[in-house]
């Protein structure tokens, strides 16, 4: 992410915004896989860099003096969100999350949930009862809660891929602050030892503005 950042600052232009993200979708095809949501995944991220290209082109020009951390930081929050959705969209074509689309019931672990949301509801009802009589009453009712909650929910198993990668997105993005100021610590220090060692100068030049007058 720093490094994309400060290569939009090095090479502006939609050209070289454009060949950002095919570096990077060629990349994300090579590791997942050439399918229709990883094509509309990186249909997504082209977009995305060719607006945070104009962002970071359009402040350049305002400017009166280059500033490294607000010129990265304005290009991170498409980047970030770019690559988030290519992690999303990877997510959603691996295996681990397929295979929750040919479920006929819910995993064991929701029955120990159940039994315990069971357990609380009808503790003060068993009070009194042998222990063979209070797990016997357990397990029915446990047993039929399960039942008739695979009943309902058996349609709604294809779903539960997307949902899961939809609620990783949704994880991601909750933390991506952080990614975005670790990548803007980063990328200055990036850009400043590109400037150190000479990659590249900055000069001073004369511009003309325009003003209103009435």
């Amino acid at each position: 992410m720093s490094l994309l950042s400060v290569g939009f600052i090095i090479f502006p232009g939609k050209i070289d915004g454009m060949i950002l993200s095919f570096i990077v979708g060629l990349m994300f095809f090579i590791f997942f896989g050439i399918s229709n949501i990883n094509l509309v995944g990186v249909t997504v991220l082209i977009l995305l860099f060719i607006n945070a290209d104009d962002v970071v082109s359009g402040d350049m020009v305002e400017r009166l003096k280059l500033n490294s951390r607000k010129l990265i930081r304005c290009s991170l929050s498409n980047i970030v969100l770019g690559l988030f959705i290519l992690v999303s969209f990877a997510a959603f074509n691996s295996p681990a999350i397929k295979s929750f689309k040919n479920m006929e019931q819910l995993p064991t672990s929701s029955q120990i949930f159940i039994r315990t949301i069971v357990e609380q509801s009808l503790g003060g009802q068993l009070e009194g009862t042998s222990p063979e009589q209070r797990e016997a009453v357990l397990s029915q009712v446990t047993g039929e809660v399960m039942r008739e909650a695979n009943v309902f929910l058996k349609p709604y198993f294809e779903y539960i891929p997307p949902a899961l990668a939809f609620g990783l997105f949704l994880v991601l993005w909750g933390v991506g602050w952080v990614f975005i100021w670790l990548s803007v610590f980063l990328g200055m220090l990036i850009y400043w030892l590109l400037k150190r060692f000479g990659f590249f100068k900055i000069e001073e030049y004369d511009v003309k503005a325009e003003r209103i007058i009435i």
